[in-house]
């Protein structure tokens, strides 16, 4: 029985490296801008053990990825990009995979915003 145990934790951590080796690529992320009308953007992943780095790219131009972390199928991580006033502003992201599909959460003056993105084929 005591044999099993390592085995088991050992399967666990193979199971949570393939999810995370998942994540690695593009993801095409679909939304209503603030304006109403559709808006996309593209988040190229990539993962290296719990660390996840990358890119976001949209309308605003493109912004490196900083402090992500993958634990699982749950990832998380932020972007810096320009306020309307100019100052930098730090957007906090929390995610979610689930095979080809991605749930992203952030929130903004108070306000959560989610969104859904699939993988870039």
């Amino acid at each position: 029985m005591n044999k099993g145990i390592p085995v088991l934790a050992l399967c666990a951590l193979m199971a949570t490296a393939v999810l995370a080796a998942d994540l690695d690529g593009s993801w095409v992320v679909k939304m209503t801008g603030r304006d109403g009308q559709p808006t996309e953007q593209t988040y190229a992943f990539k993962v290296d053990g719990k660390k996840l780095t990358g890119s976001v790219t949209g309308p605003r131009g493109e912004a490196q990825i900083k402090d992500g972390s993958v634990d699982g199928a749950a990832f998380a991580f932020s972007v810096e990009r320009p306020g309307r006033d100019g100052n930098m502003m730090t957007l906090q992201y929390k995610g979610k995979l689930e095979g080809d599909t991605i749930t992203l959460s952030t929130e903004y003056n108070g306000q959560v915003r989610e969104m859904k993105g699939e993988r870039k084929k």
